[in-house]
């Protein structure tokens, strides 16, 4: 019933594209955002919520803004994809 509900979800996706060039935008806008404000002030918070700085906090954000960058990039691409 699960793998069911999956394909037409998958196919609903497919059908409309700007759904998700939208969501993967807006996921990677929020993903860069966080990714530059632990790059500028030098400390991220962990998975666990723990907080670091320094070289370590920079590395969460580099790796952060990039998957945004990504992300944001798939996201064009579906939504031009849709519209033409």
């Amino acid at each position: 019933m699960l793998v069911a509900a999956k394909t037409e979800m998958d196919r609903w996706l497919a059908e409309h594209p700007l759904v998700l060039g939208g969501c993967a935008l807006a996921l990677g806008a929020i993903l860069l955002g966080f990714g530059l404000k632990d790059i500028l002030t030098g400390t991220a918070r962990t998975k666990w919520g723990g907080q670091v700085t320094g070289g370590t906090a920079q590395f969460y954000g580099i790796v952060r803004a990039a998957g945004g960058a990504i992300c944001m990039l798939f996201g064009l691409y579906k939504l031009l994809e849709g519209l033409f």
